[in-house]
């Protein structure tokens, strides 16, 4: 039996949306632990343009590492995701 204890993580995080000072719309990971993983996805309804950027901090030299899928591979990692829990048994649960 492991002596290693289990910590929460990111206990009061929470996902929003709301309109930014650009007028886009965003939706974004809110109050998440210092080094953990966030996460914000932005259209903007003028131009029907979507772009999904997650922030991380790389474990093996930490560095701070953002990456940025426009709205085709956002919507295909979204339907990976989809199919795999699907298969896997498990719902893609929509709040």
């Amino acid at each position: 039996m492991s002596r290693d204890k289990f910590y929460d993580q990111n206990r009061n995080a929470r996902i929003a949306s709301r309109i930014d000072r650009t007028g886009k719309l965003r939706t974004e990971t809110q109050r998440r632990d210092v080094g953990t993983t966030s996460m914000s996805v932005s259209t903007d309804r003028q131009n029907n343009s979507t772009n999904l950027f997650i922030d991380f901090t790389d474990v093996n030299d930490g560095e701070d590492v953002s990456i940025n899928l426009n709205g085709r591979e956002a919507r295909s990692l979204y339907r990976l995701l989809r199919r795999h829990y699907g298969k896997a048994g498990k719902s893609v649960r929509v709040s």
